[in-house]
């Protein structure tokens, strides 16, 4: 028994020596001989970042109501690497005269097969696919061979069975998720908030070109880096491209995820390396109600259509009424409250992506560019509504007083035109020959009206009362009167420069010099023969005409000024920034105060009181004529060419404003009006208040601003002074309450089941 133990104990002594002799031995073959095969496997792996799109943060409006968000979409994606791999799986096992997929040209061949398969499924379920459409994606190497490619979004439940029931038929292809941008509002505040779309080769050039640093050793003296923020952009990325989605597009912006991998000499996945989630954009607030802009552009609407239904006399241009802006904002502060802009579109056109025949059709002036927002981005005539930045001139500048011209507490009688001084040509009996010559300046209708100082000139748009004014600047000389003075002022208010609001692509408008002229002309003297500056001309800009250009936005601004007492503001669209989860530091737009502009305290109130009468003087007799946006603002009779105003509670909520009728060469006028509220005087008896609201409104050939643009906004002060301004719906809401298609669709039925006065 000893010996059998003893016997036992050798056998596994070899056994256990054996077997760490062969583990040594391997250990050994893989460190001496094999580490130099392996280092070349190494070697030949290559690690690949993927990414992962991260959400684009919320815009919401100054209630917290969400205008903009995301939204999960189905999709159908294809993926190359799958695709590969799906098909050498179905070739696996199969002898090599059967195999199908054994080389390029074969697979090649049956690519084009599937996508044209693939391309006729999509179009018969309504997603009208090319097959080009699809080669294109799959040959995009902006995409790596492991990235989703997608090729349709918001497929039917239908098709997406179908395809995931064929995999044989449609190797590689996935249903998968993806974020898109939604739009709860539909189509409303389009301007404002803009859209996303693919990244563009120019806009992806710009964005490379922000992060940069200079290299005096190098070549190349600006190098590239990567984004710092982690927010680096590629191809087919989607970007901001108009409003706040453009403007804040580095706060909107998501950080992207990314994963590590590891792949092998052909590209096959050898495994994870690491992976980070994506971070969420900030949300942007706005200081817009969502409630207050429907019912503006509701309005806006409403007023170019009736204009257009308007008939015209048969010598006059009719009232096309294509276009028009709208802005309202709180002159106490600069918020924009509401921004508006017609014609308009929808913003959830664009989440699938757009062809070029749409987008040309949305740029194009035939159609009046409904991509444009003509509140910042369009130019216009300031006509009357300029009036008073030419009174606050001549006082700040001593005009009142000077020779012909009586001071501001002086009536006199307007007869209806002026003759200029400085043309020292007696155009007695040839009316005709002096206006052709432009000696002479007539009111608009050639109207007479008497008892006409300041106020008055206000409340009744006396243009001649300005023409004096304009002249006198110009033909005193720079030793008596600064020749340029009108200008100084008004641009002390804004006018012929950028507000400053944080909305893209607003223009500065026109404030034109007797220097600008003559450079204009020498530049191209051709489209421009005249160089001098004239008194002429400076009668034009007396009244906002001529060269003059304002956008509403300016408008409103500057009348902002004038109801707060003469503080410049820059517009504030937006309120906060704020990071996801309250991670980081966010942004807070304060009152931005630009400026304080000079209102004489000897006029302050004259000028008040002037725009307080454009709304609240009634016609005292026949011959004189009532406040220019009277019968708007008091329901006044209908006429032919009468659009409907309101009849306002004036006394308790007082509105100031100014009408204006910008010519037009060739078509019809603009209609326009600018007014603040509640306001209020001892003159009239009214409340005294602190203005909440400024509105300014352009429409665009619609004919005389007191029977268009006025009744327009005494719609509007209407319903908030009477806090009678509904609740905004969202498309969800209106398909279920209503079961319309759209928020258009209900604005219609409701027009024509009240008549059209709701």
């Amino acid at each position: 028994m000893e010996d059998n133990s003893r016997v036992r104990l050798r056998v596994l002594g070899v056994i256990a020596v054996s077997l760490f002799l062969a583990l040594f031995g391997r250990l050994w073959f893989l460190q001496a001989l094999e580490s130099e095969r392996f280092e070349v496997r190494a070697e030949s792996n290559i690690t690949r970042s993927l990414r992962t799109q991260a959400p684009r943060g919320q815009i919401l409006d100054r209630n917290g109501r969400v205008l903009v968000e995301n939204r999960l979409s189905t999709i159908i994606a294809i993926n190359r690497d799958a695709h590969l791999q799906q098909l050498r799986q179905l070739d696996a096992g199969l002898p090599s005269s059967e195999k199908r997929f054994d080389s390029s040209e074969k697979r090649a061949e049956f690519r084009a097969e599937m996508f044209g398969d693939l391309a006729r499924e999509l179009s018969q379920a309504g997603q009208l696919t090319k097959v080009a459409d699809l080669e294109a994606a799959f040959d995009d190497r902006s995409f790596t061979a492991f990235d989703d490619i997608p090729i349709a979004r918001d497929v039917d439940e239908e098709l997406l069975v179908f395809i995931g029931e064929r995999p044989d038929r449609f190797p590689g292809v996935t249903v998968d998720q993806d974020l898109v941008r939604s739009y709860p509002f539909g189509d409303k505040a389009a301007h404002l908030l803009g859209y996303v779309g693919s990244i563009t080769g120019g806009e992806l050039a710009d964005k490379a070109d922000l992060y940069k640093i200079d290299d005096p050793d190098s070549e190349d003296p600006a190098i590239r880096i990567e984004d710092p923020n982690g927010k680096q952009y590629r191809r087919n990325d989607e970007i901001g491209k108009q409003g706040i989605e453009d403007f804040f597009e580095d706060d909107l912006r998501g950080i992207p995820g990314t994963r590590e991998i590891l792949v092998d000499n052909v590209g096959n996945l050898v495994e994870t390396v690491s992976e980070t989630n994506p971070v969420r954009g900030s949300d942007v607030h706005l200081t817009i109600d969502i409630d207050l802009q429907i019912k503006l552009e509701f309005e806006l609407k409403r007023a170019l259509d009736r204009s257009r239904a308007v008939e015209v006399l048969q010598d006059e241009e009719p009232f096309r009424a294509p276009a028009g802006a709208a802005v309202i904002l709180d002159p106490q502060n600069g918020d924009i409250l509401a921004m508006a802009s017609y014609p308009t579109f929808d913003p959830g056109d664009f989440i699938d992506g757009i062809s070029q025949t749409q987008f040309d059709k949305l740029s194009d002036p035939l159609a009046h560019q409904p991509l444009l927002n003509r509140a910042v981005s369009e130019i216009y005539p300031a006509a009357s509504t300029f009036k008073p930045f030419t009174a606050i001139a001549a006082e700040v500048f001593d005009v009142f007083g000077w020779q012909y011209i009586d001071d501001w507490n002086v009536p006199i009688s307007d007869p209806g035109f002026w003759d200029l001084k400085s043309c020292n040509i007696d155009f007695t009996g040839d009316v005709e020959g002096a206006r052709a010559s432009g000696c002479r300046k007539i009111n608009a209708g050639g109207a007479s009206m008497e008892g006409v100082d300041l106020r008055h000139s206000l409340s009744f748009s006396s243009d001649t009362y300005y023409y004096r004014i304009g002249e006198a600047f110009w033909i005193a000389g720079a030793n008596t009167i600064d020749p340029e003075g009108i200008q100084k002022v008004a641009r002390d208010f804004g006018f012929g420069a950028e507000t400053g609001v944080q909305l893209p692509n607003e223009k500065g408008g026109l404030m034109p010099t007797a220097e600008q002229f003559r450079a204009r002309h020498l530049a191209n003297p051709e489209a421009f023969p005249r160089g001098d500056w004239g008194p002429g001309d400076n009668t034009d800009l007396s009244i906002g005409q001529g060269q003059v250009a304002v956008t509403p936005l300016q408008l409103a601004n500057s009348y902002a000024a004038l109801a707060n007492g003469g503080t410049v503001y820059s517009p504030n669209v937006v309120s906060s920034v704020v990071p996801p989860n309250e991670e980081g530091e966010g942004i807070t737009f304060g009152p931005r105060i630009l400026r304080q502009a000079e209102i004489p305290e000897s006029i302050e109130q004259e000028i008040l009181d002037g725009l307080l009468g454009v709304t609240m003087l009634p016609k005292p007799n026949l011959e004189q004529p009532s406040g220019t946006g009277f019968d708007a603002f008091n329901e006044g009779p209908g006429s032919n060419d009468w659009v409907g105003g309101e009849q306002l509670d004036l006394v308790n909520w007082p509105v100031a404003g100014k009408t204006g009728t910008a010519e037009v060469l060739g078509r019809a006028d603009n209609s326009m009006f600018v007014g603040f509220g509640p306001s209020g005087s001892p003159r009239f008896g009214t409340s005294i208040n602190e203005p909440e609201y400024v509105v300014a409104v352009v429409l665009e050939e619609a004919g005389f601003g007191s029977k268009h643009a006025a009744p327009m906004v005494a719609r509007i002060f209407k319903a908030i002074s009477e806090n009678d301004i509904d609740k905004a719906l969202t498309q969800d809401e209106i398909d279920t309450i209503y079961g319309v298609d759209n928020i258009t669709d209900l604005e219609l039925a409701v027009a024509e089941t009240e008549g059209g006065d709701q």
